[in-house]
């Protein structure tokens, strides 16, 4: 992470900030789109969908507030090396950003009388703005979101096992979409989709469209990729 920081010293402090701000926004309206769609969302999404339902929390505050408590656990195991302001960021805004899009887009339609062929429309193109979204906040390098910094803590934590990075996120999903499946959300095609086309596309956005919107070397792109 260090090396990755080095490429990114050079890069304007502010339109970084503005990146990252647009792209979390797009990940909350991407997230709205699944939700609307029914037919399951990325394993984070998942958990906090079904706990928050359980709790009778909005999904924004309760995304908010399991963020909080991650991050704690991150900075007492881990330090602050992960944190910045795109942590921040995505704590409070992608949760928000979605209720407000979610509560837009039910004010005018009616999500029950969707037909599969719209709730896949929908559910494709939430995927396609989630994808560009979490290329634009990689890319922006602000900080890790809090979820996804739990992966990386527990490597750091049990060093002498020397788990695999892929593993233990893997493991990390799939916990996520029990819980959240055992809470009632929604586990479908749309989760399938997700996690299926996330880790292919992401590079290529990386690549041929946040690079250039930051202005990063191609080199720098293939490190942080």
């Amino acid at each position: 992470m260090k090396g990755i920081l080095c490429e990114y010293a050079g890069q304007k402090l502010p339109r970084r900030i503005v990146v990252m701000l647009i792209a979390v926004t797009f990940m909350g309206f991407g997230t709205s789109l699944c939700i609307l769609a029914n037919t399951g969302a990325d394993p984070c999404s998942t958990m906090n969908l079904g706990l928050s339902a359980k709790l009778g929390l909005s999904f924004g505050v309760f995304q908010a507030l399991i963020n909080i408590l991650i991050l704690i656990l991150v900075v007492i195991f881990s330090g602050r090396a992960f944190i910045g302001l795109g942590t921040i960021g995505n704590m409070f805004i992608c949760g928000f950003s979605a209720d407000f899009f979610r509560g837009v887009f039910s004010s005018f339609t009616d999500p029950a009388s969707f037909q599969w062929g719209i709730r896949i429309g929908l559910t494709l193109l939430g995927a396609l703005v989630i994808i560009a979204g979490c290329s634009l906040y990689m890319t922006s390098n602000l900080g890790m979101a809090p979820y996804d910094c739990v992966a990386f803590v527990m490597i750091n934590r049990i060093k002498k096992r020397k788990l695999p990075y892929r593993w233990v996120r893997m493991t990390q999903d799939a916990l996520a979409l029990i819980i959240g499946f055992l809470c009632g959300a929604t586990v479908g095609i749309g989760t399938v989709i997700m996690v299926f086309l996330t880790g292919p596309l992401i590079p290529l956005f990386n690549k041929h469209v946040a690079a250039k919107i930051l202005g990063i070397k191609e080199q720098s792109v293939h490190k942080n990729s």
